[in-house]
Order: structure tokens, then sequence, then C-alpha cells
């Protein structure tokens, strides 16, 4: 393991809530995969498996500042325990609620509640790193790490949650991933000597980091990012069966995910002499060149590399952009500032997905290419007409 790594997890206490985070991040991608196929299962319908799905995820993203915001204030231990008691009471009654063939409003109110009170144990981990490491040229290392881990949490967890389906039970997926929220988050409040809250009452300045003209450019940026990885998730699926090797589907988002891993981990092992502000513009520029490249996909194996070399170019990003947000906000207010994040993140794959699929049904696979593609484009122009804020914020954040 690289140098810059061993002393990232040498960190006092850090080799203690990253398993944590682990474990608790997973259910984050197990969930929305878990209720999809159990509605499927009861209802005969992914159709209304996806609509139950999206509701809670549509919940997860809009409450993500919310509870980033509460996460800061009255620290993670009282939220994370708030945070797990309403998603599995969410989860219990949409178990209940199908089961029992309860009408489909209620079907949908526990969704939502499930998908509200899920904490984003990711940007938790993040704000940890962010008290530890402050100042520290080792905190992008711990943001590369953290990037890393996404990844794989992202192609584990639907792995994890059809085989349990499948394997197991149709309602099985669900209560393991609430299962593991348990298990994580709660491992995570626990640990007090890492935990960069509470910061008091006073969050007049908190409420006004939207409003930054930076912080707004960032949440562009990952908003287009999060709808390349929607269209890119759905195209690729429909391009391998239009190929006759539907198998090979999760093979090629695999290898997407994993070059944006193995890129995320070299970037985070090298010494960063840019500042945040160059990195990050960098970054886009590759990532608006990289996500157009499956365009030129016409068989599976031409796409093996293109897929690689797209993802390659996903996470340095993210990476960059969690670090400007890192610098931008204060201490005080740091978790809902990476929240804010997930929420552009997640927002731009539930508009990726639908788009690309509309696309798919209109004119075949390799016509969903094209929204990855406008939205690398997008990131660009997003970086390109927001870069003037970034260099005078950052430079207030810094004097203050």
């Amino acid at each position: 393991m690289p140098s810059r790594y061993r002393r990232t997890l040498a960190t006092p206490g850090a080799r203690r809530f990253l398993p944590a985070a682990f474990i608790g991040r997973l259910p984050l991608a197990m969930h929305t995969m878990g209720t999809v196929l159990f509605v499927q299962n009861r209802t005969g319908s992914y159709a209304i498996g996806g609509g139950v799905a999206a509701c809670g995820a549509i919940a997860e993203a809009m409450c993500a500042p919310v509870i980033g915001r509460a996460l800061d204030r009255y620290g993670q231990a009282r939220i994370l325990v708030l945070g797990v008691c309403g998603h599995l009471l969410g989860v219990a009654a949409l178990l209940t609620a199908v089961w029992s063939d309860a009408p489909r409003p209620t079907w949908f109110a526990a969704a939502v509640l499930a998908g509200a009170c899920l904490p984003p144990v990711g940007s938790c981990a993040r704000a940890r790193w962010s008290r530890l490491l402050a100042g520290s040229t080792l905190l992008p290392t711990a943001f590369a790490l953290e990037a890393a881990l996404d990844e794989l949490v992202f192609i584990l967890g639907p792995t994890l949650a059809t085989a349990l389906v499948v394997m197991v039970a149709p309602a099985s997926a669900l209560v393991v991933s609430a299962s593991l929220l348990v298990v994580g988050a709660l491992s995570l409040a626990v640990q007090r000597g890492t935990d960069p809250g509470p910061h008091g009452a006073d969050t007049a300045r908190q409420r006004r980091i939207v409003r930054l003209p930076a912080v707004r450019a960032l949440m562009a940026i990952t908003f287009a990012i999060g709808v390349g990885f929607g269209g890119f998730d759905v195209s690729i699926v429909a391009f391998a069966r239009e190929q006759d090797l539907a198998a090979f589907g999760g093979l090629l988002l695999g290898l997407f995910a994993a070059g944006s891993a193995v890129s995320g981990l070299v970037s985070g092992a090298r010494a960063q002499a840019r500042p945040p502000r160059d990195r990050l513009l960098r970054a886009v520029r590759l990532l608006a060149v990289g996500f157009t490249l499956p365009l030129a996909g016409v068989t599976v194996a031409a796409m093996v590399p293109l897929a690689i070399l797209a993802g390659a170019t996903a996470a340095p990003t993210l990476i960059s952009a969690n670090a400007f947000m890192e610098r931008l906000v204060e201490a005080r207010s740091r978790t809902e500032g990476f929240a804010w994040l997930v929420m552009a993140l997640a927002g731009g794959v539930a508009v990726g997905s639908p788009v690309a699929g509309q696309l798919i049904d209109s004119g075949g696979a390799r016509l969903g290419f094209v929204v990855p593609a406008t939205a690398g484009l997008l990131a660009g122009l997003a970086a390109l007409l927001g870069r003037h804020s970034l260099p005078t914020v950052q430079a207030a954040a810094a004097s203050s």
C-alpha cells in the first residue's frame, strides 16, 4: 500500500470509523434495488417497483442536506440513532403494506419515510476525515479512499441485494440492508472521539451555504456527473442486451466503477501540488472528454476499454469537488456541505436514467450514450461558468 494511504489510515480513530462507515453505506446501494425487486415480486410489475423505489430515492436526496445540517448542529451520534429508527420504521411499514396489499399510496408513503430517514453515512465519514486531517496534505488521499469505497459499495450493494432476493426471499434484501445500517451507523455513532459535532444552535451561517456561488457551481458539476452515471447505467445494460450478451452488462458496469475506483486511488496516492481549484477544473475537462467515449463503442469488446477510461475520469472529479467543498465551508457546516453534493449526485442519477431510457426506446441503446456525453459537456460548462466564483470564495475561506 502506498505510504500516503498508510499514513492516512494511521490517523487516530480512522481504522475504527472506516469499517463502520463502509458497512453503514451499503444500504445506500442495497435499499433501492431491494425495494424494486420486492415490489416487483409481489405485483409482477417493474414499473410499480421502480416508482416506489424512485419516491424513496428522491426523498433521500431531498432530505440529505437537512440531515447534514442536523448532524453538524447536534453531532452525529444523536442524529444517526434517530435516522436509523426512522428508516427501520419506514422499511417495516413498506414490508407490511406490500405484504398485506394495502392501498398503493401507503406503499409510496412508507418508501418516502424510509428514504428520507436514511442517514448520509458517507458525508459523516468525510466530515470526520475533515476534522482529523484539517490543513493536512493527506486530506485529498482520505477523500480518494472514500471515493473508492463509494464505488465498491455501488458494485457490491445491488449485487448482494439481487442475490438475496433470488436465493433467500423477496424481502431479504430490505431486511439485510436495514440490519447493515443498524450495525454500521450505530457503530459510527458510538465513536464520539472522531465526531466533528455538535456545533451548537447558531445555524444562520449554515443556511447560507447553498447561496454561495461556488457551492452552486460544485452542485451543478456533481449533478451533471449524476446524470452521466444514470444514463450510462441504463444504456450499457441495454447495449449488452442488443448485442445478445446481456450477462456482460453487469461486467461493463463493474469495469466502469473499477476504472473510477482505481483512478481515484492513484490520484489519492500522489502528493497534490496544485490548489483545489486547478485540480477541479482539470478533472472536469478530462471528464467532459471521457464521458463521450462510450459513443464510440460499437461492440461489447470495444466498449470494455471505453467503459474503463470513462469511469477513470469520474472519481478524480468527485474527489476534487469534495476537497473544494471542504475548503469552502466552515468546520461547523461541512457535513451539510458534503450532503449537498450527495443530493446533487443522486438527483442527477434520477434525471439521467429515465432520459436515457426514453432515448433507448426511441432509437436504440447507442442513442442512450448521448446522455453521459451531454452530461460531461454540461459539467464542463458548469465549471467554465462558475470558475470565477471559486477563487474568491476559496480565498475568503482561507483567510477566515
